[in-house]
């Protein structure tokens, strides 16, 4: 097999990075009775020419020598080596892998096992693959040596025939599933994982999953196919990784085993359940599992074995499509930074999900590591490849956030009427001239399948664009879990122990009101002996003209935050004066209600049902006067807070309250089954939500 038209794959990618790229890789050495072998390992792991990594040394209560030359190496490389010899043996190469995943602090991880070696520019050469954030993995040449290391037992090009003789000898870059569709669901193309270098992941399920724990032989392919799963892989014959073979591999023994044809099973029931295979890729998977067995054994499988493999052809139907959520560029916004919240909790839920950044502004960081590692993000030279994307990822649902990006796709995309597409309105739609609803719908409604909305207001311009009330459905908010932090006050300047801290997070743009919540905060102070601080997080042009005029010390400017619920954690009450006319239902108050603070805010779009409960209302709601928002009866609603503890802790529980309306369990599954009823009604399948499966 060559690597033909997908050797390219990488020259679709646009690399906005500029500065010096060396992040720091977790080197992870499991180690057990491989003392005869350990220098040899630990030498070619300390001379890397790369200069940004950590070694943590595992030993699994070895019986040889190997801890005391694992001690000799850690006292030696003291400034960035880990030590941790079990006191009893784990019985499982892959509980000392998970163990390791969890003390890593790099953004790469190696397994480098101990009986293997490899060349010193081993990471210097895969390193730079990890520039494309759309790359989960990267792997080296494998050269099978015999025990002493000094003489070649086979090559790749014999252990995998299927990929030809020129595979091997140049660099490419593939989609995991292409690799899945063309020899992955046979062959584990990564025979030995210390040629492997991946990205960490924010969390695994498989890490604690014990069936995997216990496996022997195929844990190491599982592996790799759930943390590629929705990504690329790149392969460089620039360096060498040294497979050593000796008597000791396990894997070998194993393959006469009905551990191992039970594990080889469990492998396929994954790969159907996670990627898009047709039916004869599932046929080709078990003539596999068949031939491996009568291989060893020239008997019939036995019948337990049997009904597992014959049963792979249906599991399809309960694989979770896999989704391209496509955000205009990673900066703020609500439309912007749901995408990637929404990703992330899909990931979590077992989706398969690759993010598409349409890079329309430059990148903020900030925004971008909101998107969970693990989840492959990709930035195309030019949206014209955006079809062979589709085709390479083996996508079956698109979800756009943005009126610029849904109609571009729809002009791309138009041609493949198999391809389910669903928008979501955060708001912007509402603002568009009535003038041009006409060309845009003829645009969109022949190709958008299903529509979602978050506030009521968002529902008629969708309507006048021609969508059937049949297409649309409203969705609420939700944001991905996390540990709340809170910021400590002081190191944002606030030393007094009684101070009443309100805060604001938005864009830093007129409409949303910083400059009437600075009013609202000096009518406030005026009125009470109790200090009143207002914290403003958010980049923009408001920002920058606040600053030249804002001379109270009670007004702290903090720019962009990555966390807003460690702020509002630190804060008594959440405040946003906004009059923005696009306003639908702020990421903002849902974040503050996650912290468990009250939130007063202008009467516009779906606050006030956001705050409000049966038991009453999680702060205030304000109407807008005259257009606009009114400091006074803001600074009225803050020393109400500030004043009355009884009411400002009634409404803190309220907000604790409120916050269970905008569950991330509830968001995906609506929004599952929006994707499933866009795909049945491009002829597609539907698909099951009962598929065994490994997330994020």
């Amino acid at each position: 097999m060559s690597t033909g038209n997908f050797s390219d794959f990488s020259r679709l990618v646009h690399r906005e990075r500029t500065g010096p790229f060396i992040p720091l890789v977790s080197i992870i050495v499991p180690c057990y009775n491989h003392g005869k072998y350990l220098r040899q390992r630990l030498d070619s792991i300390y001379r890397q020419t790369y200069p940004n990594y950590e070694v943590i040394l595992l030993d699994d209560q070895s019986t040889d020598e190997s801890a005391q030359i694992l001690n000799e190496f850690a006292s030696t490389h003291r400034q960035n080596t880990f030590l941790e010899i079990n006191s009893t043996n784990s019985g499982s190469p892959f509980k000392q892998w998970s163990k390791g995943l969890q003390l890593a602090k790099g953004e790469l991880i190696w397994i480098a096992e101990s009986d293997d070696f490899c060349d010193p520019n081993f990471l210097s050469e895969l390193v730079p693959a990890f520039i494309n954030e759309a790359v989960m993995l990267a792997f080296s040449q494998i050269r099978f040596t015999n025990e002493e290391g000094n003489t070649d037992v086979w090559s790749m090009e014999q252990y995998l025939p299927e990929f030809g003789p020129r595979t091997w000898r140049s660099p490419f870059t593939i989609s995991a599933h292409k690799l899945v569709q063309k020899v992955w669901n046979r062959r584990n193309i990564i025979p030995n994982v210390s040629a492997a270098l991946f990205r960490r992941h924010h969390h695994l399920d498989l890490l604690s999953d014990n069936e995997w724990l216990h496996m022997r032989v195929c844990g190491d392919w599982l592996f790799y196919l759930t943390i590629t799963r929705g990504g690329l892989v790149h392969y460089t014959q620039k360096t060498t990784n040294y497979y050593r073979q000796h008597q000791n591999n396990s894997s070998v023994a194993m393959h006469r085993q009905l551990q191992y044809l039970d594990e080889h099973i469990s492998v396929a029931q994954s790969l159907a359940s996670l990627y898009k295979l047709n039916a004869s890729d599932v046929k080709k998977m078990q003539g596999e599992l068949i031939h491996r067995w009568t291989q060893h054994h020239g008997g019939a499988i036995p019948a337990e074995q049997q009904q597992k493999i014959d049963f792979l052809q249906n599991m399809g139907s309960m694989r979770k499509p896999n989704v391209l959520i496509v955000a205009y560029s990673l900066i703020p916004g609500g439309g912007e930074i749901l995408p990637l919240k929404l990703a992330n909790i899909l990931h979590s839920k077992g989706h398969g999900v690759t993010v598409l950044n349409c890079h329309q502004y430059p990148n903020e960081s900030g925004i971008r590591a909101m998107l969970r590692p693990g989840i492959p993000l990709v930035e195309l030279q030019s949206l014209e490849t955006l079809p062979k994307l589709v085709e390479e990822l083996g996508i079956d649902v698109i979800h756009s956030h943005h009126p610029w990006v849904d109609t571009t796709l729809s002009e791309l995309l138009a041609d493949n009427s198999n391809l389910a597409h669903v928008i979501t309105s955060h708001g912007m739609y509402d603002e568009i001239d009535r003038d041009d609803f006409g060309r845009i719908g003829k645009l969109l409604t022949p190709w958008i399948k299903k529509v979602s909305y978050v506030a009521d207001k968002n529902k008629q311009p969708l309507l006048d664009l021609g969508f059937a009330d049949s297409q649309l459905s409203k969705i609420s908010n939700a944001i991905d879990p996390m540990v709340i932090e809170p910021v400590e006050r002081t190191s944002l300047g606030i030393e007094e122990p009684n101070a009443f801290v309100i805060c604001l997070v938005s864009r830093a743009k007129r409409e949303k009101g910083w400059q009437e919540a600075i009013e609202a905060m000096a009518i406030a102070q005026k009125q009470t002996d109790r200090p009143i601080h207002l914290l403003l997080a958010g980049e923009g042009v408001e920002l920058q003209r606040l600053q030249r005029i804002t001379t109270d010390s009670h007004v702290h400017f903090l720019g962009f935050h990555r966390q807003p619920r460690n702020l509002y954690a630190c804060s008594d009450l959440g405040i946003l004066p906004t009059f923005y006319p696009g306003e639908s239902q702020p990421l903002s108050l849902i974040e503050c209600l996650a912290a468990g603070k009250p939130f007063i805010a202008s009467d516009i779009g779906e606050i006030a049902s956001m705050l409000t409960l049966p038991e009453g209302i999680a702060g205030a709601v304000i109407p807008l006067w005259e257009g606009r928002a009114d400091p006074s009866a803001f600074a009225k609603q803050i020393l109400s807070h500030a004043e009355n503890q009884d009411l400002h802790h009634h409404r803190c529980e309220l907000a604790k309250l409120a916050s269970t309306k905008f569950n991330p369990d509830v968001m995906a599954a609506e929004y599952a089954e929006l994707y499933e009823d866009a795909i049945k009604s491009c002829g597609g399948p539907i698909y099951g939500n009962k598929a065994r499966h490994y997330g994020d």
